[in-house]
C-alpha cells in the first residue's frame, strides 16, 4: 500500500494522465480508467504507411511551459524538437506571411494589413498588457474582468473591419474552431501573447508521445468504462466494466474525474453545484482534422495557412506537418493536415469521408498552388464531435470565479480543459491542479 493510499483517475487523456503522474509521485497507488482502446483523449497519433500523422492536437507551443518541462521530465528529450514558425494567411487569392522570428519586421513588411490597421493593432497591444497577468494558464481575474465583448464587437468598436476579417477572425477560428460573433474578446487577447509564438515544439513520436510516457507510470487500464462514482463518506466507489463485461465497483481512497462535461456530470451525481454550473453550460465545437500523405514535399514555405471564415467558411487551417516537426513524412515527401469548420461538419454530415477527403485535398491544393490529389498516398479522415470547449462571451468571468470557489477538500476532483484555456496545455495545468489538491487534503497542506 503506497504511503497516501489509492487513487482512481477516470480518463485517460493530458488532463487524467497528468493528474495521474502527480499523484503517483507524491505516494499514491493510482488506477487509471480509459474507454477508449488507447491513451490521450483527443490528442491521437497514427503511423500509416511512411507518415505519423497527428489527428487531433497538432503541437507543443512555446508557450506550453508545463507541458514542455514534464516533457523532460519524464525522459523524452531526445525525442523533443524544435522548429521556427512561419505563418501563412491568404487574402483574397495572395498567401501572406509571417516570419514569427521577426514579428516586428515581418509585421510592418507585410500586405495582408493597410498601414491604418498597423497602427489601430497598437491598441489591441496595449489591451494585451493590461491583462499580461491573466494570459498563462492559472489565473483569469483580469481576463475575467474584461470578458464583456465579443471578438466581434470588440474588433468593430476599438480596432476596424479589416482587421476584424483579415485577423481577428483567423485568429480564434484557425486556433479555437470559434465563432467570432459569440467568442469573448478575451480569448483573443489570450491568443494573440500565447499563439504568435516564434517556434514550434514536438515530439517525434507524435504528439501523443507525452501522454503515452505518462500512462506508463500508473496502472492504465483501457477500454473500462466508468459508469457511476460515489463518494460514501469514508471512501470513493468506481463502479466499471471491461470491454463491455458486467459491472465492477473498486474502492479507492480518492479520485479525480478527468472526463468531457456531460459523461462527468453522468457519472457523478454527487457533483457540487459550482462545478456543475460550469460544466452545464460547456459546449463543444465540431472540428474535421483531415491528414493528407504526398509522394512529393509541396514548396510552400509556411508552417501552417490560418483562413479567415470571411473567405473561407468550410476551413480553418491547413497544416504542413512534414515542416512543423520531424518524423512526420520520409524526405523528399509531404504531409498535410486540412482543419475543416465546426459550420462546414454541421451542414455536411451527411457526406462520406472518401467526399470529405476530396473537398480537403480541393482547398489544400488552393493554398499550396497546384493540384495535390495525383501525389496522395495516404489519408485519415477524422470528425471530432467535441473538439475544443466554447468560450463564449462571459466564460472567462466564470472561470474566474470558478476557481474562487472549487470545492479543495473533496475526496473527487476534477481535472480538463473546461476550467481554464483550453486545450493540451490546459489540461495538463488542470491535470496537474487537481492532484495538488488532493494530496494537499490528505497532508494537510494548501492546494
Amino acid at each position: 500500500m503506497s504511503q497516501l493510499g489509492t487513487a482512481a483517475v477516470i480518463g485517460a487523456g493530458i488532463a487524467g494522465t497528468s493528474a495521474a503522474y502527480e499523484l503517483q509521485k507524491a505516494g499514491y497507488d493510482v488506477t487509471v480508467f480509459e474507454e477508449r482502446d488507447r491513451v490521450g483523449g483527443r490528442i491521437w497519433s497514427i503511423q500509416k504507411g511512411d507518415f505519423l500523422m497527428d489527428l487531433g492536437t497538432s503541437a507543443y507551443l512555446g508557450t506550453y511551459k508545463e507541458a514542455i518541462e514534464l516533457i523532460h521530465e519524464v525522459g523524452l528529450s531526445s525525442e523533443f524538437t524544435t522548429r521556427p514558425a512561419y505563418g501563412g494567411f491568404p487574402r483574397e487569392g495572395v498567401n501572406h506571411y509571417i516570419d514569427y522570428h521577426k514579428m516586428l519586421s515581418s509585421g510592418l513588411r507585410t500586405k495582408l494589413l493597410s498601414t491604418g490597421s498597423k497602427i489601430k493593432l497598437l491598441r489591441m497591444l496595449t489591451d494585451v498588457y493590461k491583462v499580461r497577468k491573466s494570459l498563462g494558464y492559472d489565473r483569469y481575474d483580469e481576463l475575467g474582468a474584461v470578458d464583456t465583448e465579443t471578438v466581434r464587437e470588440y474588433c468593430r468598436r476599438v480596432l476596424n473591419e479589416e482587421l476584424l476579417q483579415w485577423l481577428g477572425r483567423p485568429l480564434v477560428s484557425g486556433t479555437w474552431v470559434a465563432d467570432d460573433n459569440d467568442t469573448s474578446v478575451s480569448l483573443l487577447l489570450w491568443t494573440v501573447r500565447n499563439m504568435l509564438a516564434p517556434n514550434v515544439y514536438n515530439l517525434n513520436s507524435g504528439v501523443v508521445g507525452l501522454p503515452r510516457k505518462l500512462a506508463t507510470y500508473v496502472d492504465t487500464r483501457l477500454e473500462h468504462t466508468v459508469h457511476n462514482v460515489t463518494d460514501n463518506g469514508s471512501q470513493v466507489e468506481v463502479t466499471y466494466s471491461e470491454k463491455g463485461g458486467p459491472s465492477t465497483t473498486s474502492l479507492f481512497d480518492t479520485a479525480v474525474i478527468a472526463a468531457t462535461a456531460e459523461p462527468a456530470m453522468k457519472m457523478y451525481p454527487q457533483m457540487d453545484d459550482v462545478t456543475t454550473e460550469l460544466y452545464a453550460k460547456t459546449r463543444y465545437r465540431k472540428l474535421g482534422s483531415i491528414c493528407i500523405g504526398l509522394a512529393r514535399e509541396p514548396k510552400s514555405k509556411a508552417t501552417y495557412y490560418l483562413t479567415s471564415p470571411h473567405e473561407a467558411p468550410d476551413m480553418i487551417a491547413v497544416i504542413a506537418d512534414h515542416i512543423k516537426a520531424a518524423n512526420r513524412a520520409p524526405q523528399g515527401k509531404g504531409l498535410l493536415t486540412v482543419l475543416l469548420s465546426h459550420e462546414y461538419l454541421e451542414q455536411n454530415e451527411h457526406l462520406s469521408d472518401d467526399q470529405v477527403l476530396q473537398h480537403a485535398i480541393d482547398r489544400a491544393s488552393q493554398y499550396h498552388g497546384y493540384d495535390l490529389g495525383p501525389d496522395v498516398e495516404e489519408s485519415m479522415v477524422v470528425r471530432w464531435p467535441m473538439s475544443v470547449p466554447a468560450m463564449q462571451k462571459g466564460r472567462f468571468a466564470q472561470i474566474a470565479d470558478y476557481h474562487k470557489k472549487i470545492n479543495r477538500s473533496s475526496r473527487v476532483q476534477f481535472a480538463s480543459d473546461l476550467d481554464r484555456i483550453s486545450g493540451l496545455n490546459g489540461g495538463l495545468c488542470s491535470g496537474q491542479e487537481a492532484a495538488q489538491r488532493v494530496v494537499a487534503r490528505s497532508t494537510g497542506g494548501v492546494a
